[in-house]
Parts: structure tokens; C-alpha cells; sequence
């Protein structure tokens, strides 16, 4: 069966219609917009004072943005829709003359503007960063991302998300844990990171709110990873010790998290325009002999990737993934939410991910449109998103995101969280 095939019949004239809604009215606005700044009189002292603004809060390492949007719906796991939304981002990076480094970043937003509204805010990193020789030291609140792969990576298990946050942008539900992190750098392209994490945060999941969890009273996680950047062929590999982000769902519908080891590794090369990358990792769960119903049997879960830059700004991705389940044996009905939710429901579990990319007008719009699908269950994920850079302090994005598939998948169970929005963001 093609991949086009599979994907044909399960794609709806309401995708199309949302593609139409998505995308056309920025290709109008655009042009109109155009024409109206040929024709709008200059504003020299309101510009004037903006960048004088801006000026004295990048000399002292300060910079954000406001924001404001519609959102068709929320991603709590509810019926609310229609919701107005706005938002504080602030950042500051920081250099000083000893060559400590300073960062910090949060935000306070309101998810719906109306008076029973959801109101959030949250700091998301803030370290201390200093370099001795051929030594990088970091110490706070940080995000550790690892993995070569694109947005599907095994091996990124060190720091939570929140998939509740209504962002728009693809990582920035990302939040940071409190963390050591070492990196010898043993010559420019070879380094050594060592990460020792004294406290756990779960990720934040969209049925978090319907149910109870309890998080392990100890926290302490580390991590090592062995790193080789910059040449013809750049790879890793790395081990990590501690607690499941995700959790398992008890009878008693509790999320637990258990003790994993995760032994992982990636690499990826370019070829001309082709660049090629691989990310495996092997998951020991605290139920290695899968005896236990309601814990992860250890896994397999690896992911393949072919990218092309087509040239004139236009870059495609195709990825292949696979997870395998050890000692598996068919789920109870009483544990089936937990196999579903834990993606061990099949022994393996097959899909394929894609994304197109197009820059335009000098790279002031650009069109993406990604998607994932599994290949022996019927679920799929469609995403199509739009941002313009409308000036250098005002961007513009919208997206639609569609779950669609049968309830034994986690796409069917997303149904409800399927959303359009638009997000404008004034940058100071």
C-alpha cells in the first residue's frame, strides 16, 4: 500500500476547507498590506521612541514580546471553544564582564479572556552559565533537549512539556527542571556532557485534569552523553537515569511515575542537498519482565529521517518510526487506556511523519504543512501553520491542528483538542 493511498481516504473536505481558511486570507492580508504601507504616512516619532525603548532594554539583556490571539478551542479536554487569549513573554540573556552568563525566561498569560476564564503564568529557565578552559558549566532551572531527529526524538527524556499551554509555536511548551550540567569539550568537535537533575516534573498531559498523580519523593536523575559535532557525520550517544515523564496509569486511574534507564543513540550527515539522520533508544522500565499490567514493559523506539532542501526556501522531511515492545503480551481490558496511552496497545507500533516547508517574500511568510500517522492502527495528526513577519516587531501566526483516528489510538483520544487559531505578537 503507498503512503499516498493510505492517506488519501482519511483526509476530509474539512481539511481542505481549513487549509483554504488558513492560508489564503494571509496571502490577501499580505498584499493588501502591502499596498497600505506604499500608502500610509510615516510615524517617525512614534518609531523614534520604540527603538529608543528597545534600545535600553537590550542593554540590559531584556527582551519579550505581547501577544494576543483567537483559539477555536482550548486543549483541556473540554467542550469550551471560541476563546480570546493574551499573553506576557519576557526574556532576559545576559553577558557580564567576569564571563558569567545570565538567562531567564517566563511568561503570564490569560487563556481565555472571559470572566471563568483560565489564568497561568510560569517560569520557564533561569541558570547561571560560566565557561573555565575547555569547561561549560550551567546551574538553574534550564531545558535539555537532546536528539537529531526532527520533533519525534527517543532520546529527549531529561526535561518536561505541557501539552495543555496553548502556544502556538511548536517548542515552546517546553518547560525547564532544576539541573547541574558539565560539558568538557575535548576538541572542537568532541565533548563530554555530564547532568545531574535533583528534581522531577512530569510532563503536563491533556487528560492531567481528570485525574489524580503522584510524583516519587526521590527526584534524583542523571545523565551522561558522549557527543562528536561539526564533522562529515555527527553522532551520540547517551544514558540517562530517572523517572518517566510520562507516567502509567493505574486501576485506580493515578499517574505513576516509575524509575527508567534509557540508553540512547543518534546521528546524521548531509549528502549533497539530502540530509539523513537516525535516533534509537532503548527504555528498561521497572517492569522489565512485563508481568505487571499497569507499567511499561521495556521498549524499542526509533526513528528514521530523509530531509532535502529543494532550493528557492523549500524543504521537505520524511521520517519513519517504529516502537517495540519487549515481553508483550495483549492488554487487559481494565489496562487498555493504560497500553493506549503508553503506546504499547500492539507489540509494535509503525507510522510515518512528514513536513513541507516554504519561505516567501524574502523570507517575511513562511507556509509549513506536517503531519503523522500511524501505519497499522487508523490515527493521524494534520498541522498546517502560517507565520508573518509583518514587520521587525510584529508577527503574525495561525494554525490548525486536526487529531483524527479510532479510540485505541492517542490521536482518536486528541479528537476533542482539534483547533484553529491565530496568534499576533509585538516584539520589545
Amino acid at each position: 500500500m503507498s503512503l499516498m493511498s493510505y492517506f488519501k481516504p482519511r483526509f476530509s473536505g474539512a481539511f481542505y476547507i481549513a487549509c483554504l481558511t488558513l492560508f489564503a486570507p494571509a496571502f490577501i492580508s499580505v498584499a493588501c498590506a502591502q499596498d497600505a504601507n506604499d500608502m500610509a504616512p510615516p510615524v517617525r516619532d512614534t518609531v523614534s521612541t520604540d527603538a529608543g525603548v528597545r534600545k535600553q532594554l537590550n542593554a540590559i539583556g531584556l527582551t519579550g514580546s505581547l501577544r494576543g490571539g483567537y483559539w477555536s478551542s482550548n486543549r483541556l479536554y473540554d467542550d469550551v471553544s471560541n476563546i480570546g487569549t493574551g499573553s506576557v513573554w519576557l526574556k532576559l540573556d545576559k553577558k557580564l564582564s567576569n564571563g558569567i552568563g545570565l538567562f531567564a525566561e517566563g511568561f503570564a498569560a490569560r487563556e481565555d479572556m472571559r470572566s471563568t476564564g483560565n489564568s497561568r503564568n510560569r517560569l520557564r529557565e533561569a541558570y547561571v552559565e560560566t565557561r573555565s578552559g575547555a569547561f561549560d558549566f550551567r546551574v538553574g532551572k534550564q531545558i535539555i533537549a537532546w536528539g537529531r531527529t526532527d520533533r519525534l526524538n527517543p532520546t529527549d527524556n531529561l526535561t518536561p512539556r505541557d501539552a495543555r499551554l496553548m502556544a502556538a509555536d511548536v517548542d515552546e511548551d517546553r518547560f525547564g527542571s532544576m539541573a547541574g550540567k558539565a560539558s568538557w569539550n575535548m576538541d572542537a568537535y568532541t565533548s563530554i556532557t555530564g547532568i545531574w537533575l535533583p528534581e522531577f516534573q512530569p510532563n503536563t498531559l491533556f487528560l492531567r485534569s481528570g485525574l489524580k498523580e503522584t510524583v516519587p519523593n526521590s527526584r534524583r536523575q542523571w545523565a551522561v552523553k558522549f557527543d562528536q559535532s561539526g564533522k562529515d557525520l555527527d553522532w551520540s550517544v547517551s544514558y540517562f537515569d530517572g523517572y518517566d515523564l510520562n507516567g502509567d496509569l493505574s486501576a485506580a486511574r493515578v499517574l505513576k511515575h516509575y524509575r527508567t534507564q534509557v540508553l540512547g543513540v543518534d546521528a546524521a550527515t548531509t549528502r549533497g542537498s539530502y540530509r539523513f539522520a537516525v535516533e534509537s533508544a532503548f527504555t528498561r522500565t521497572e517492569d522489565p519482565t512485563g508481568t505487571d499490567d499497569f507499567i511499561k514493559n521495556p521498549f524499542l523506539y526509533t526513528v528514521m529521517g530523509v530531509e532535502r532542501d529543494f532550493g528557492n526556501n523549500t524543504s521537505g522531511i520524511v521520517q519513519v518510526f517504529n516502537r517495540t515492545v519487549s515481553n508483550y503480551s495483549q492488554p487487559p481490558t481494565a489496562a487498555r487506556l493504560h497500553a493506549i496511552l503508553a503506546n504499547q496497545l500492539d507489540r509494535t507500533q509503525n507510522g510515518v511523519s512528514i513536513r513541507i516547508a516554504k519561505k516567501w517574500w524574502n523570507e517575511t511568510l513562511e507556509t509549513e504543512l506536517s503531519g503523522v500517522s500511524l501505519l497499522n492502527r487508523h490515527g493521524y495528526l494534520i498541522r498546517p501553520r502560517m507565520t508573518y513577519l509583518w514587520s521587525d516587531q510584529v508577527k503574525i501566526l495561525s494554525g490548525y491542528e486536526y487529531y483524527q483516528g479510532s479510540n485505541d489510538t492517542l490521536y482518536g483520544l486528541l479528537n476533542k483538542n482539534s483547533l484553529l487559531f491565530i496568534e499576533m505578537r509585538y516584539f520589545y
